[in-house]
């Protein structure tokens, strides 16, 4: 009987870091989609200021990275259950905003001091609204990716019943 408290067979990390780096990569490219749009130039400066279309833009590309993130990892740790699959969302998810947050660190912190000080409670109401929203639709990515491998390893069995060797 498989222990219910073994976590290191629920949480596969290669299929999380692949869900981590699919999101990053997801959302790079998505923030070059933003840009060609019109919606953004690049200037981290223009951040606090910026209109609806934006924050409406970006929280569409968090999400939809995020969502992959969430089924990739779900898939690739092979997730059987649906616990399992938001567990390994949860953690794909986790690691998306920790690296985000650590490059916006690393390459804005005198914008991210600009952010924190300018008290501007719509920013942190948007920004808010945003993520939480994302990190939703991630975790539905996850439970996505698991019912995707349960149906596909159901389809397996069921070909295997049928499938006899023939000498």
């Amino acid at each position: 009987m498989k222990n219910q408290t073994d976590f290191s067979s629920r949480i596969g990390v290669r299929a999380v870091v692949a869900g981590i780096m699919a999101s990053l990569s997801i959302m790079i490219l998505s923030f070059s989609l933003i840009a060609a749009l019109g919606f953004w130039n690049f200037n981290l400066n223009d951040i606090t200021t910026s209109g609806t279309s934006f924050w409406v833009a970006t929280t569409i590309a968090w999400s939809i990275s995020l969502y992959f993130a969430g089924f990739i990892a779900a898939l690739g740790a092979k997730s059987q259950t649906t616990t399992e699959g938001v567990l390994n969302a949860f953690a794909a998810c986790c690691g998306s905003y920790l690296i985000m947050g650590i490059l916006f660190l690393v390459f804005a912190p005198a914008i991210l001091d600009s952010l924190l000080t300018s008290g501007n409670p719509q920013y942190f109401l948007r920004s808010f609204l945003g993520d939480t929203l994302a990190f939703v639709i991630g975790i539905f990515g996850g439970v996505t990716g698991t019912h995707f491998e349960q149906r596909a390893l159901s389809g397996l069995r069921e070909h295997g019943k049928n499938f006899h060797y023939s000498s």
